[in-house]
């Protein structure tokens, strides 16, 4: 047995390293990561070989904060924030360099530049992270003490703009290369999804994580799905009626997002599939035609990342078709529940395969039809990322979590810069303020995920830092260049080997420069260690706890559902102008409720979660997703009189109006519900709506 469980990690192992490796390969995290650094290292190797090393650390630092503002965008959302960053940049510099005679000044504009680009998330996640870059770079200009504050903030500008012409120039030459990432990304995750719903037909396969682990595939897909809407939708030429490749493109993302509603369709009890077609053989054939094509959906991914179409094997996309259509004929020659169970797997089945095929032949045989451009439909889809006035003043109250966070953070970075200013001796005390920054998030949760990541990537990086220092100094610069690599390679993926890369960077680099390695270890603890500390603490100072929240956050997701089960309904009976609004009102759901499920996952960790029903929480969490998933499948029922009448649509939406007028009053507490039961699949929208009634009765 021992052996069997130890075979079976080696296995899963493999697959993550696997899946990890195709990941970095395809997306654009590699390339991202060696543009990063060769645009770093080429000024100061030049300026260094040139005699002038001050200024070449300072250009570099430039690029350095330049790059790490860098996010996904088209062309307009790149420049835009360019401008905006290189001025961010140069405020800071100047303001901090200008000020360091006076310590009170120092303060005051730490303080000042702090809650300003804390408030900055106001306008969303690319000037939220230029706020972020911007902070982090008080703690850079207080460590460098620069002489001169006009030259150096020069310095930073002139480092800005070499990786801003280097950014502006790959996006005008290759205007939808983040756009064929993204597609890569969901893609992927589509593939992950589908993989671990093949597994699901695996009697040996233990259902009991099943659908958390659903749940967070669904996370990531959904932040991608967002992230393709916001590339592509946002991007005036690519949408352009004449636009061919616009028009490709969106084909792809509506297949991508209705892929993703086919596999959430299947929506039985696996227990209740594997009971009835165990039986009949027909378990291992579903699950071999799943994994089949979630090998040929990893393969159209591959070429949506290298922008190349290659010859799908047309043998293999044939044998799914006949393999699917035997479990069609095998459906007709056992019982009637058994036999309409694996008829309408194999139907949706049938259905996916469709999708996959087009995505693998990258709609090189014909360019498909869509309206969607030429109506306009779209901007309906399009994330919102506007602030009114009206909105951006309400902002500014105790109540407001981008307020609180914003004095928390200000408070937070003047205790974090005392240090630098009374002991202004100490080389390294600025890492106190700089781990302040980069630890310090808004919720409780994310806050303390970041603070021991930082810290056991700080100690990994310590430890390979100390081992590689007593090498020679040209190999150091090498490993040095190389922990930078891997810094821009993993921070976005996994924060904690970012963090290892980058320690070992710092420790050679200032080895090689300053020497006295022991020094620049014990104080990186010290300080790494004292940041964390300090960042911990502050949590309770203006906390933001999501706890609060939940019962809001319910009753969107139920009501977004409802609107959602509306939507099918109306469709249904006829009213054919509701297609887009139906699309629209999934797309509403799905992202309401991965609110709900990314502020669940703060409240597992939060001390208020003491006095909540977590238990009852999940379970209404898991009640809602099965919910939508029960939804799509009646969104996509070809046969009207199979899928549900009017008389029970009505009871579910009347089931979801009880849910939705009790959810505020509801304390979560003491949540209660009855357990879900095997039922036949047509019955499973009614039972999900009247589960849900039984938790806010």
């Amino acid at each position: 047995m021992k052996r069997e469980q130890h075979k079976n990690f080696i296995t899963l192992y493999a697959q993550k390293l696997k899946h990890f490796a195709i990941r970095i390969r395809y997306s654009e995290y590699l390339s991202d990561a060696l543009r990063n650094t060769l645009a770093i290292i080429i000024p100061l190797v030049l300026f260094a070989y040139s005699g002038q090393l001050v200024a070449g650390i300072s250009i570099s630092i430039g690029t350095l904060f330049m790059s790490m503002c860098d996010i996904p965008g088209n062309r307009r959302d790149k420049l835009s924030a360019s401008v905006i960053a290189m001025v961010s940049l140069a405020v800071t510099s100047f303001a901090i360099a200008a000020s360091m005679p006076n310590p009170f000044y120092v303060a005051l504009n730490v303080v000042m530049i702090t809650f300003i680009f804390a408030m900055l998330s106001v306008f969303g996640n690319r000037l939220s992270l230029i706020g972020l870059i911007g902070t982090t770079l008080i703690a850079f200009t207080l460590g460098l003490h620069p002489k001169e504050p006009f030259i150096f903030s020069f310095y930073i500008i002139l480092g800005a703009a070499w990786y801003a012409v280097i950014s502006l120039t790959q996006i005008y030459l290759w205007p939808y290369r983040s756009l064929h990432h993204a597609i890569f990304e969901a893609i992927q995750g589509t593939a992950a999804l589908m993989r671990l719903r093949a597994s699901a037909y695996n009697e040996g396969f233990d259902l009991r994580d099943f659908n958390a682990s659903n749940i967070s595939i669904h996370l990531k897909l959904n932040a991608r799905q967002e992230l393709i809407r916001s590339l592509l939708l946002r991007d005036r030429i690519a949408m352009s009626p004449d636009n061919q490749s616009g028009k490709k493109l969106l084909a792809a993302a509506l297949d991508i997002i209705d892929l993703y509603e086919q596999v959430t369709a299947i929506h039985h009890d696996y227990g209740e599939i594997r009971a009835a077609l165990a039986p009949t053989g027909a378990l291992w054939k579903i699950h071999d035609v799943i994994s089949q094509l979630t090998v040929q959906l990893e393969y159209s991914a591959a070429q949506f990342s290298i922008t190349k179409t290659m010859d799908a094997d047309q043998s293999h996309q044939e044998g799914i078709a006949k393999k699917i259509d035997e479990l069609l004929l095998l459906s007709t020659t056992i019982s009637s529940s058994g036999g309409n169970l694996l008829a309408g797997i194999a139907g949706n089945l049938k259905d996916i395969s469709e999708i996959v095929a087009r995505l693998s032949a990258s709609y090189r045989m014909q360019l498909p039809a869509t309206d969607l451009i030429e109506t306009e439909v779209y901007k309906d889809f399009i994330p919102e990322t506007s602030v009114s006035r009206k909105n951006l003043l309400a902002q500014f109250s105790l109540h407001a979590p981008v307020f609180r966070f914003a004095l928390r953070l200000s408070l937070l970075c003047l205790i974090a810069i005392t240090p630098t200013l009374f002991f202004p001796g100490q080389r390294y005390s600025y890492w106190l303020l700089l781990t302040v920054v980069i630890v310090n998030r808004p919720g409780f949760g994310l806050t303390r995920k970041r603070n021991t990541e930082r810290l056991w990537g700080t100690l990994m990086g310590l430890l390979i830092g100390l081992l590689l220092a007593f090498v020679p100094v040209s190999v150091q610069l090498g490993l040095a260049a190389l922990g930078l690599l891997g810094f821009f390679l993993f921070n976005r993926t996994h924060y904690l080997w970012g963090v290892a890369c980058v320690t070992v960077m710092v420790v050679l680099a200032l080895n090689v420069y300053h020497g006295h390695v022991s020094q620049i270890i014990s104080d990186r603890l010290l300080f790494t260690l004292a940041g964390c500390a300090l960042s911990y603490v502050s949590i309770f100072i203006f906390p933001i706890w999501e706890t609060p929240r939940i019962s809001a956050l319910i009753l969107n997701a139920l009501t977004a559902s409802r609107h959602y089960l509306f939507c099918v309904a109306t469709e249904r009976k006829g009213f054919m102008n509701y297609f887009y609004r139906t699309k629209l009102a999934r797309k509403d759901a799905y992202i309401s409720f991965s609110f709900l499920s990314e502020a669940l996952q703060s409240v597992r960790k939060e001390p208020l979660s003491n006095h909540i029903d977590l238990a009852g929480l999940e379970d209404v969490q898991v009640l809602i997703y099965q919910l939508n998933g029960a939804i799509a499948a009646l969104a996509l029922a070809k046969n009207t009189d199979v899928a549900m009448g009017d008389e029970a649509f009505e009871s579910c939406l009347n089931d979801l109006d009880f849910c939705i007028a009790h959810a505020p009053l509801t304390p979560l507490s003491a949540l209660t519900g009855e357990k879900q039961k095997a039922m036949p699949a047509q019955k499973l929208l009614p039972m999900f709506t009247q589960q849900l009634k039984t938790y806010f009765s």
